[in-house]
């Protein structure tokens, strides 16, 4: 006992001094360039960032911005004009919409004309009137409605209104404190004044778009909440009303009054407005989540559904490191997404629309960063996210510079490009299941750094894997970026690297007897994107043109399913065109080296991607091991075209590169 007692205390001892002469290392690659004083301004870093590399041709939606452009424009920092803030947030918007896969979005259409009053265009109207072709979004706040702009005499939304019948209101001890709301009672004739408000400002956008409306989102805040339930139970008119319905859950009572009360405030302006006829109507937080939310079997339907699909709509803001496995009250890591995914997909609805934002602390040092938050985004992209909501909350000044933060809108255009690249198994495919039917969310490992998820195709064997190696703090000594796992998958062990940025692989047993393994995203970095690399790396068989199993072979050097050491590669078919695209945005152009990565014998045809862009043919020496092939030239703008014109030729990597010297 005395023995033990010593070693426990000899270890503490040494623990403790070990965490205090080892302060946490800060890695400069996680942050902007500059650190504290970034070297580039927010609109200029996203200018400078590698472009996500969408498969041409997905039909994925586009991203919802909900991190507000005017801050992104730099509203509200010291020395600049508003004018000035809100001109660069037209930048901002054009940027993201048309090179980030972003809709174009009316942050608060409450606010929309503050800036340049009545009889003026609001801002970033123009922009989508330009762009008919990407969608429009519009952002709508219940809570913030104000009755008296319509004629009413009430200066807040009828629903924060709790003074006007006791009947209709409720006061109880939410975490402490004392809370007044309204209840399930509330008069329908109240809830569409406030409908009426939200519609009076639509109409006043509308008088001004030339094209349509894609998607409003709601807030979603309003009460009353699913919280007031222990209160509800001790309610005599609450009890009278659930027992006059004849519900017999207090759950159920609760999720169809309020999907009633939602109803009726949509009503007011989704139902009378001709012009919303086709836009679709989202809200926040409505969701199959484990604690405080209403059941998603029927509060689902207050939103549009797509293809006969709700899309749930949780948020996922983990806003620490420390944070992102689990949850701590409001803000919810894996496990809350976990358990809410198992809700959803076994009431049918495999796809959905998350809300997320990596952190938005004053000190950039306490949020998520790049390289962890990009790892989690693909794992919820397996599981079923076909788009985000991405968030960032200026929540009063001094308000962060966008150039510590406007990496976050960055992220998730790289996570859901890689999604395009197997929308296929998106859509026709869903996550595993257990024996007993539940959904299998996360793939569990005995290392608790480690996330894994898996999605299945539905008529094939086809997976997509994605892993990823989570550190619980922004020290960067606490864990390596990246290790190699195994699972146990179809019955077999699959062993292969995972990295922090997320690693997502296809894994598929193909009709003719051949396994196939490769992956979709190994051009990412695990570091700000100030820091990614100028060159374009490509895997041979992740391409921008149709390529058929049959044209691809994985070779690896370990046992059946140990593919932490493999070569995928694509075997050329003869007059087939191959295509890689890319976008250089250097303001000042620069000459380029093509190196190809090969192994056999032929006449390679080399085109550019730009239109009426050059052609080389290429002799390619004959080798039996893989060798690197350079071609010096400056026609690289826009990608790649490759055509095996003569010859067999096995293609295994491509790399478009400043330097003359060969890639690792």
């Amino acid at each position: 006992m005395k023995l033990l007692f010593s070693k426990a205390f000899l270890f503490c001892f040494i623990s403790l001094f070990y965490f205090q002469s080892s302060p946490p290392q800060k890695d400069p690659k996680q942050y902007p360039k500059g650190m504290e004083n970034p070297t580039l301004r927010g609109l200029d870093q996203l200018k400078k960032y590698p472009l996500p590399r969408y498969r041409p041709g997905h039909t994925l939606s586009y991203l919802f911005n909900w991190m507000d452009p005017f801050y992104m424009g730099e509203g509200g920092q010291p020395g600049v004009e508003r004018d000035d803030a809100v001109k660069r947030s037209e930048f901002v918007q054009q940027e993201l919409c048309l090179h980030w896969h972003y809709g174009i979005v009316i942050p608060n259409i409450d606010f929309a004309f503050n800036i340049t009053g009545e009889g003026h265009c609001p801002p970033y109207v123009q922009l989508a009137n330009e762009h008919p072709e990407i969608p429009l979004h519009f952002i709508t706040s219940w809570l913030f409605s104000e009755p008296n702009l319509i004629g009413y005499p009430y200066t807040k939304a009828m629903v924060q209104n709790t003074d006007l019948n006791p009947a209709w209101s409720a006061t109880f001890n939410f975490y402490g404190n004392d809370l007044k709301q309204i209840k399930f009672n509330f008069p329908d004739s109240l809830i569409r004044i406030d409908g009426a408000v939200t519609k009076y400002h639509i109409s006043r956008l509308l008088k001004w778009l030339t094209r349509p409306v894609d998607v409003i989102n709601e807030d979603g805040e309003e009460p009353p909440g699913p919280y007031q339930l222990p209160y509800l139970k001790k309610d005599p008119i609450m009890i009278r009303m659930k027992d006059s319905m004849k519900i017999d859950s207090w759950e159920d009572f609760m999720a169809i009054r309020k999907l009633h009360m939602r109803n009726v405030y949509a009503a007011a302006f989704m139902k009378t407005l001709p012009e919303l006829k086709n836009t679709r109507y989202s809200l926040y937080g409505t969701e199959g989540g484990p604690i405080n939310c209403f059941k998603w079997s029927i509060m689902k339907k207050c939103q549009t559904p797509v293809n006969g699909i709700y899309y749930s709509t949780p948020d996922f803001y983990p806003r620490w490191p420390k944070n992102w496995k689990d949850w701590s009250g409001p803000w919810h890591g894996w496990r809350w997404i976990d358990i809410g995914r198992k809700v959803e997909i076994k009431d049918g609805d495999y796809l959905f629309s998350p809300f997320v934002a990596a952190g938005w602390s004053s000190n950039p040092e306490d949020d998520i960063r790049p390289g962890q938050w990009l790892g989690l985004l693909k794992c919820l992209s397996v599981i079923g996210a076909e788009y985000y909501y991405v968030g960032y909350f200026n929540l009063g000044a001094p308000f962060t510079n966008p150039s510590q933060y406007v990496w976050q809108a960055a992220m998730p255009a790289y996570a859901q490009a890689i999604t395009s690249r197997f929308e296929d198994v998106l859509r026709n495919g869903n996550v595993l299941f257990e024996k007993d039917g539940t959904p299998r969310i996360t793939w569990s490992t005995e290392d608790p750094h480690v996330l894994i998820a898996v999605r299945k195709h539905n008529k094939k064997d086809k997976y997509i894997i994605c892993g990823t190696y989570q550190p619980f703090s922004n020290d960067a000594a606490e864990i390596p970026e990246k290790r190699n796992v195994t699972i146990q998958l179809d019955g077999k062990e699959l062993s292969f690297e995972i990295r922090r940025q997320g690693s997502v692989y296809v894994y598929e047993k193909t009709t003719d007897g051949k396994t196939l393994f490769y992956q979709l995203d190994k051009w990412h970095e695990n570091a700000h994107p100030d820091y990614w690399s100028d060159d374009f790396n490509f895997e041979a068989e992740v391409g921008d043109s149709d390529i058929s199993n049959a044209e691809l072979t994985t070779v690896h050097t370990g046992a059946e399913g140990d593919y932490k050491n493999y070569t995928t590669s694509l075997n050329m078919l003869e007059n087939k065109e191959y295509e890689y695209r890319c976008v250089i945005r250097d303001s000042v152009p620069e000459k380029r080296f093509l190196w190809i990565r090969y192994k056999g014998k032929g006449t390679l045809t080399v085109q550019s991607m730009k239109a009426k862009g050059e052609t080389k043919r290429v002799a390619l020496p004959d080798t039996t091991q893989w060798s690197w092939y350079k071609l010096e030239s400056s026609f690289y703008p826009e990608g790649v075209k490759l055509c095996n014109a003569k010859g067999a030729i096995e293609l295994d990597r491509l790399v478009i590169s400043k330097l003359g010297v060969e890639p690792k």
